[in-house]
């Protein structure tokens, strides 16, 4: 008797963490320097959202509105999966925390793995994708699937790219190889002479994106690993890779960067452990 006690224990403390964990974000912040940053987007301030999974941070998401307003971002920029990809899933929370924040900040979004799969199977994709695209474009969030929006500020330019790759790249097993060739036949060549942003919601191809010209890459996807431990980092990534190379935080590699958001919510298996959800804030630095 005793032993079951403790066992419920253990059990309620246990589901109370979990809560705890999920509905309590956290605010990382960076500093991006390049010499290919016009001086007119020097200081300019992005937040990062990702897999939010249809989660909420208070009534409507108010304290993650709250947060965001508090950053005064000039932009901010969705590497995906805001939605559970499931035709039972009620998506009208995300549609109108969306709805609020296009009626104050700029937005581009690509989608992930989620919005894909809304878009491409036949029940989902004349009804649920449809109304949720279409209400958000006409609400003046930029979808950038698959093609590069210019964004100006007098007559300086960057780039914001967004890669959406074949479902088949997210498979846990036999996924097919990723080539350049591949990603230059989704989004183009990349202009080396302009600073470019890539969304692309999956950080696993990382060494491609760098290839293809990208100066800074925005993903989530991996949810931080699921749990994280001291000095090993995440556990777990969707694809059943243990202890990912790319778990969450900032990455380099030659003179590309890339941060990887741990995301805002969870789907299916409703388990963060030492790892909360995160939203990020960039601010990009003109270096001469």
């Amino acid at each position: 008797m005793v032993e079951l006690i403790w066992v419920g224990i253990i059990i309620v403390l246990f589901v109370f963490l979990m809560h705890k964990e999920i509905h309590h974000l956290t605010v990382s912040k960076f500093e991006i320097h390049s010499d290919k940053i016009p001086v007119e987007f020097d200081r300019a301030k992005v937040v990062l959202l990702t897999d939010l999974h249809n989660n909420t941070f208070g009534e409507n998401n108010e304290d993650l509105l709250r947060r965001i307003r508090n950053e005064h971002p000039d932009y901010i920029m969705i590497a995906g999966d805001m939605l559970v990809g499931h035709k039972k899933a009620d998506y009208y929370g995300t549609l109108n925390f969306l709805k609020v924040l296009s009626e104050e900040f700029t937005i581009y979004y690509v989608n992930g793995n989620h919005e894909q799969r809304l878009a491409e199977e036949k029940d989902t994709k004349d009804t649920i994708y449809k109304e949720y695209h279409d209400i958000l474009e006409a609400n003046g969030i930029h979808f950038v699937h698959n093609r590069t929006i210019k964004i100006k500020r007098k007559d300086a330019v960057i780039n914001v790219t967004g890669l959406e790759i074949a479902s088949d790249y997210y498979n846990k097993f036999n996924r097919p190889a990723m080539t350049n060739e591949y990603i230059e036949t989704c989004i183009g060549k990349c202009n080396p002479k302009t600073y470019n942003i890539l969304l692309a919601h999956n950080p696993m191809y990382f060494d491609y994106y760098v290839q293809w010209g990208a100066d800074l890459v925005l993903s989530g996807h991996v949810h931080g690993g699921v749990m994280r431990l001291p000095f090993l980092g995440g556990v777990i990534s969707p694809q059943y890779i243990l202890f990912p190379r790319f778990d969450s935080g900032r990455f380099e590699e030659g003179s590309s960067t890339m941060l990887l958001s741990r995301g805002l919510g969870v789907h299916t298996l409703k388990i963060r452990i030492f790892n909360r959800p995160e939203m990020m804030v960039f601010t990009l630095n003109r270096d001469e």
